[in-house]
């Protein structure tokens, strides 16, 4: 059986893109490896805040299985990076990706080395989350995925697009949406404080939907009520 050697494109080597990009090996027969795909001869940067190291990357069932010297003879498909940067797959933590099923090859991103976005900032995004990230059975995208739950989004669902502070039962109603929300997989709560209609919202609607957030671990998002010459008061008064 022969193992396949592939030649480093010019662009550097990000990892996890190379490893969603090939694919599996069209070779047949009994032989064994130890690996599915070794990248030799780069420069590892490991996101560790170390400087880059030179070593070889072994992947393993589409898991990074070991760093190091590792000799081609293990591999059933192998990578010359030639001194081309090998690096984990980037996170993009503030994206506005709810449309990312009209485009699941995400290559503006693979191309940039993003594996992971984070959708839903700025207090826009779908109230269903478990509808959104199931999607990705009948659209698989190329990237994994994770999305907040927005304020703005959940307020307007409740209120419309009213200019007051919500009932004691609007309120409950939001804070219900957030923590299906929650339990179907978003990883926290955005707000978008400088947008209608979360700019109608005071201190203590954000926080009482926060907390709900934060019973299920979850983290708060905030695009604040001012970004200039106010954005002190605005840290100051939420």
């Amino acid at each position: 059986m022969k193992r396949q050697l592939i030649r480093h494109r010019p662009a550097a080597a990000l990892l996890v893109a190379l490893v969603a990009t090939l694919g599996a090996s069209p070779l047949g027969g009994q032989q064994s490896f130890a690996y599915d795909l070794l990248i030799t001869n780069g420069r590892v940067v490991d996101g560790t805040g170390n400087p880059w190291f030179r070593a070889d990357v072994a992947i393993k069932d589409g898991r990074v299985a070991r760093v190091g010297r590792i000799s081609p003879a293990e591999a059933r498909r192998v990578i010359d990076a030639r001194n081309q940067i090998v690096a984990p797959g980037f996170i993009d933590v503030h994206t506005h990706v709810e449309g990312i099923y009209a485009q699941p090859a995400a290559e503006n991103f693979v191309r940039m080395g993003v594996t992971t976005l984070v959708t839903g900032n700025c207090g826009t995004s779908a109230t269903n989350v478990a509808e959104f990230l199931d999607r990705t059975k009948q659209t698989p995208i190329a990237v994994n995925l994770a999305t907040l739950v927005a304020h703005g989004s959940v307020r307007q669902k409740v209120m419309g697009l009213a200019a007051r502070e919500p009932t004691a039962e609007e309120l409950r109603q939001m804070g219900q949406i957030v923590e299906q929300a929650m339990r179907d997989g978003a990883v926290g709560l955005s707000t978008g404080l400088i947008y209608v209609p979360g700019t109608y919202a005071k201190t203590d609607e954000v926080v009482a939907l926060a907390r709900v957030a934060s019973r299920y671990g979850g983290l708060y998002a905030t695009h604040m009520r001012n970004e200039g010459e106010h954005r002190a008061r605005s840290l100051r008064d939420g």
